[in-house]
């Protein structure tokens, strides 16, 4: 009997497969490829600082540390350089932006993730920037699709993946484990990403799925070395010279996962308020993610069907937040560490 079969090998799937493996735990991933998924078209940066007010992410001191050191260990296990550290520059918009700024410069938390206290003035030229902006610490760039490509290719090699759409029909609950297709296992872990809004056994957990959408230009002379952050990001793909992601939308009522004019006008209209330079589009790329209100995790079994869990809802922050979570899942599904209230799917039950 299989200890798990784990549904989705997107960035939850593979992560909570890994650790688990790490615990000596029998398993099966069964996952349809698809290259249109939220990991694999995410640029894959994680940055510690975001939004207007520029808060720090939540658990920035744990997540980024611990994805990082995953991540590395990846890389040394399929001799592949995944994940590159990053400048983050985030540009100022006003002077109360600048006495925002300047207020977290005062505050301990926030000191490992700012360059220093000084004003960076960019290329004029380049970007408009009247009011400067800020260097930030901590910014990584993850090689995403790669790593899933990579890791897929392990799982084949120790057969543990099963390549297709799950078929809920073929999923049978009994009472001490369930089957699937003629696997039995203890449990199955659902990590589908935006496919768990159609898991009937989930029903109950309220997830909002977003539309996000980036294009792919092609820039000459620009800043091959950061990111910038302004009404949309700028990174280089560090994949072909002078190609630059420019992302994201976030959508929240949307008819398909494709690319859209909408969405298209929005990130070069948010582009247009800071470059400076002509550039040509190359591409556009759009992807569903499941994110929640709360913006934590759930994680947990079913309230009724004791051998049915979900590991799920990493939303944008997925690539830093996965690591870590899957650690601390598999530490509960074998040692039967506590989960953290904050991503436990119980605090959802008193509203069913």
């Amino acid at each position: 009997m299989l200890d798990y079969i784990i549904v989705g090998q997107g960035i939850a799937g593979s992560m909570l497969s890994w650790f688990l493996m790490k615990e000596n735990q029998q398993l099966l991933v069964v996952d349809e490829l698809n290259h249109s998924s939220a990991t694999h078209v995410a640029p894959g940066v994680t940055n510690p600082i975001t939004g207007r007010k520029f808060v720090k992410t939540w658990l920035a001191d744990e997540l980024i540390p611990f994805a990082t050191s995953t991540y590395h260990q990846f890389e040394e296990l399929f001799q592949e350089p995944l994940l590159r550290p990053v400048s983050i520059i985030k540009l100022l918009d006003s002077v109360k932006a600048q006495n925002d700024w300047s207020a977290r410069c005062s505050s301990p938390g926030y000191i490992p993730y700012l360059k220093n206290e000084q004003v960076i003035n960019l290329d004029p030229e380049k970007v408009k920037n009247d009011f400067g902006g800020f260097e930030i610490n901590g910014g990584t760039k993850l090689e995403a699709s790669k790593f899933l490509t990579h890791y897929r290719k392990l799982l084949q090699e120790k057969e543990l993946l099963l390549e297709e759409k799950f078929c809920f029909d073929e999923l049978e609950v009994h009472d001490a484990f369930i089957t699937y297709r003629g696997k039995k296992a203890r449990n199955i872990i659902f990590c589908e990403g935006a496919g768990a809004v159609k898991n009937p056994y989930f029903k109950f957990l309220p997830f909002q799925l977003a539309k996000g959408e980036c294009l792919v230009l092609k820039i000459e002379d620009f800043y091959a070395d950061r990111v910038i952050s302004g009404e949309a990001g700028i990174l280089p793909t560090f994949i072909n010279k002078d190609e630059y992601f420019v992302g994201a939308t976030h959508d929240w009522h949307f008819n398909d996962d494709q690319p859209s004019e909408m969405g298209k006008n929005e990130l070069l209209g948010n582009l247009s308020t800071f470059l400076k330079v002509p550039y040509q589009i190359a591409a556009h790329k759009a992807a569903i993610r499941p994110t929640v209100k709360d913006r934590r995790p759930f994680i947990g079994f079913h309230p009724e069907y004791r051998h049915i869990g979900i590991f799920n809802g990493m939303g944008t922050k997925g690539l830093s937040l996965a690591p870590f979570f899957a650690d601390h899942f598999a530490g509960y599904l074998v040692n039967g560490t506590p989960l953290m209230k904050e991503v436990d799917i119980k605090r959802c039950l008193k509203h069913t």
